[in-house]
């Protein structure tokens, strides 16, 4: 009963790609069963379709391969194999049904025997629950949507990078630091994106993951990590059956307002036992299967919609501050580029990553990317875990510090779509820090203490300097700083550790709070003070505004006893 018009548009789309991309597809397509179906506008959002219940024109339905568009009456028509995941977008002006833990319910899991248990000949033992059988592929696979009252394009979502705790502890803390911040939503916003390591290796720890996000109150998509993987599997395309088992697809897409957000799993297993030449045991890659779907994906958005690319591993990372020797990498995506070709029709893009505990970044990417388009942001998130549950001193409530090696908190962003913009803030946890404050401020060296113990009290050395590690910037923000009341004088961007990490190292190395070692920062701005400046108290204000237009301001002082000579 479906429309034979959108398959026959995704079949020909087919053999306009390499012949090494499709014949992965094609392999599964082979032994593939039709499935049909229609999305409807679920009206009294009882999950079933009903009398006066419309189907809904244009939606992308997709099984992982092919996407087909559904006909002017709601249905669609796509081939589905044993193995793929069913799964539609959520168009603008609706959103899909949830779960008891708001986990979107956009997906049909096509599994007949339900993950293999013996794969290339080899037996394998599953260390975490996978996919059950799910039987024959039924007649029909509906999917409701919910109607949105108005559309709305300006709006606030949530992005978390990296929760990943590895015990239930570590869940206690995440829940205390995180889930206590947003019950009730207090920023209104209207889905929240998880990018990665859900948990850390402990599988098991999903559905208790799961019910406390739940809490929310709002939409949680969610995409997979290095650390959400099946280390048992022998081969990337098992290594997510898990995850697959609790939160579905491990790529697809959804739109809200004027944004098309892409969900990808950039992390590529190598398998059990296998590791690169760098021992390394997975890489950031996007699989040729999923630059078959996104190509076909991308051909249904209209160009002027904002793109939000999500990924775990970062797609780059990088700064400097213009010496050869201050420039440092982080991790990346080995064929960003494949990515960057599809982009190339959109005018609006923005990249939203996590995997990195050094560092958060910001790398915009233009010409010297090879992208000659509006430049746009590749986003390493500052991770919610920080440098870890188990890292740095506990807090009163036991949690702990977890500041990340690059000085940054941990944290969350709230992201503000107006239109075709994005603007992130970053939200730190305060950890004896007021929480409206988004930077910090010390001197480096430190003032020479003339014998009793002091807090910023003591001998100005000549070389001090103001630094300022403005959390989650980059090298295209503007810190401003004013000595005395005095004029406001630009710092200068430097790329460094921060000298509050290095001390706090020092001070509980070796003792079970320790922080991991401090790593070079891509957010720190420097100020020389003058080498005659008077004994007494003086006082800093630092104000920044980012390339965002968002403005933060931090206050300090300190007492000059007298100057080293």
């Amino acid at each position: 009963p479906a429309s034979v018009v959108s398959p026959l548009i995704g079949l020909l789309a087919s053999f306009l790609v390499t012949p090494a991309v499709q014949a992965q597809c094609g392999e599964l397509a082979e032994s593939s069963d039709m499935a049909s179906g229609i999305v409807f506008d679920d009206l009294d959002q009882d999950g079933q379709r009903g009398s006066g219940e419309s189907g809904v024109a244009g939606v992308s339905v997709s099984n992982g391969c092919e996407v087909v568009r559904t006909n002017a009456d709601g249905l669609y028509e796509v081939r589905l194999a044993p193995g793929q995941i069913l799964f539609v977008s959520q168009p603008a002006g609706y959103v899909v049904p949830v779960d008891e833990n708001n986990l979107p319910l956009f997906f049909y899991t096509h599994y007949p025997e339900g993950t293999p248990i013996s794969i290339a000949g080899a037996s394998v033992e599953w260390l975490w629950p996978v996919i059950a059988p799910t039987g024959p592929l039924p007649d029909r696979i509906d999917f409701p949507l919910h109607r949105l009252s108005s559309q709305e394009n300006r709006f606030t979502a949530h992005a978390f990078a990296d929760p990943q705790a590895r015990s239930d502890l570590g869940e206690d803390m995440l829940r205390e630091d995180l889930v206590n911040t947003l019950l009730g939503n207090p920023y209104g916003a209207k889905f929240s994106i998880t990018v990665g390591d859900i948990v850390f290796d402990n599988l098991g720890l999903y559905d208790r993951h799961k019910e406390m996000f739940g809490l929310i109150g709002i939409p949680q998509w969610n995409l997979p990590g290095n650390h959400d993987m099946n280390l048992e599997s022998p081969d990337a395309h098992y290594a997510t059956e898990t995850y697959k088992k609790h939160f579905g697809p491990t790529y697809y897409s959804f739109n809200y307002g004027n944004v098309h957000v892409v969900a990808l799993n950039n992390v590529e297993y190598f398998g059990a036992g296998q590791r690169d030449s760098n021992n390394n045991t997975y890489r950031g890659f996007i699989s040729d299967d999923q630059i078959f779907w996104l190509e076909r994906d991308l051909a249904n958005v209209p160009r002027d919609k904002l793109i939000v690319i999500a990924t775990h591993i970062p797609l780059i990372a990088e700064a400097s501050d213009g010496d050869p020797s201050h420039h440092v990498t982080g991790p990346s995506t080995d064929n960003f580029e494949q990515l960057v070709e599809l982009l190339r029709p959109f005018t609006n893009v923005y990249g939203l990553a996590g995997h990195d505990t050094s560092n958060s970044w910001k790398v915009e990417i233009n010409h010297e990317h090879g992208w000659t388009g509006r430049p746009w942001i590749a986003h390493t998130l500052a991770e919610v875990r920080g440098s870890g549950w188990t890292r740095g001193p506990r807090d009163l409530r036991g949690v702990a510090d977890a500041m990340m090696e690059d000085g940054n908190p941990n944290g969350f962003y709230l992201l503000k779509f107006d239109d075709v913009t994005l603007v992130p803030e970053f939200i730190p946890f305060p950890f004896g820090v007021d929480a409206a404050q988004r930077l910090r401020i010390v001197l480096d060296p430190e003032l020479e203490s003339t014998g009793d113990r002091s807090i910023n009290r003591g001998i100005l050395r000549t070389d001090t300097k103001v630094v300022v590690n403005l959390f989650d910037g980059d090298d295209r923000d503007r810190v401003r700083l004013s000595l005395d009341g005095a004029q406001p004088m630009p710092m200068r961007y430097v790329v460094r550790t921060d000298p509050f990490v290095e001390r706090a190292y020092r001070r509980v190395a070796d003792t079970q709070d320790a922080y991991p070692t401090p790593a070079a920062s891509a957010h720190i701005w420097e100020f020389d003070l003058p080498d005659d400046l008077e004994a007494g108290i003086h006082s800093v204000v630092v104000e920044s505004e980012d390339e965002f237009g968002q403005h933060q301001r931090g206050v300090f002082s300190f007492e000059v006893t007298g100057v080293a000579r």
